[in-house]
């Protein structure tokens, strides 16, 4: 049976090639109308900026004084009666700034959280130092340097007939507490200042009876 030659396609005939197509020539956006690229430039710019603000604000403050506790006026403070905080450098001329202690009396009383008022060029006040002899329980037990107490002295008397406390002075600046130096009878000594002519009404409520320190509340009593 005779197969006809020309039916067979022939294998070294040439492929049709599909035409090309010519590259889409899209318009590109300029970078600086992307939104997306305005709103990043934006931010850092932002961020940098209050990264500034807060650096520079730094020297905007000073640092001052702040008393921890209670302090009567005509105390002078020390390192444990004060902690450094920061306040507007605008205040710098109204409280004591903090790059040393002030030496002078306070000129006022100071409760616990007050900055420290400015030194003020205020006289020292005319006064005496008197040692008085406390025994335990005659005094508040954490009674410190700053504060102010009422000295009464009770004079000798039998038990069938208690003498009452007198008030010797009103209102006496601590001026410091001998709680470790304990004497014979375990009396401790407290520095009390006092006006000249009240030395010798204490030293003689010293020598003629038991004398108890009784706390004033700060700004109760004036000074």
């Amino acid at each position: 049976m005779a197969i006809s030659l020309l039916s067979r396609p022939r294998s070294d005939a040439p492929t049709a090639t599909p035409p090309v197509s010519p590259a889409a020539n899209r318009p590109r956006r300029a970078w600086w109308r992307d939104p997306r690229v305005l709103a990043g430039i934006g931010i850092v710019l932002a961020c940098t900026f209050i990264g500034a603000r807060l650096l520079s604000g730094g020297g905007d403050t000073v640092a001052v004084w702040q008393v921890n506790r209670d302090l009567a006026a005509g105390a002078v403070v020390n390192a444990d009666d004060v902690t450094a905080v920061q306040v507007d450098r605008a205040a710098a001329t109204t409280y004591a700034v903090a790059d040393g202690l002030p030496t002078a009396p306070l000129a006022r009383d100071l409760l616990a959280g007050e900055l420290l008022p400015a030194p003020s060029e205020v006289p020292p006040a005319d006064a005496r130092w008197v040692t008085v002899p406390v025994e335990p329980l005659h005094a508040p037990v954490d009674l410190a340097p700053g504060e102010r107490v009422d000295v009464y002295a009770t004079q000798g008397a039998d038990l069938g007939d208690p003498a009452r406390p007198e008030l010797v002075l009103p209102a006496a600046l601590v001026s410091s507490v001998s709680a470790d130096a304990v004497g014979f009878g375990g009396e401790y000594g407290v520095v009390l200042e006092v006006a000249p002519e009240a030395a010798a009404d204490v030293l003689a409520a010293v020598r003629t009876g038991a004398v108890d320190l009784v706390r004033v509340p700060v700004g109760e009593v004036a000074p």
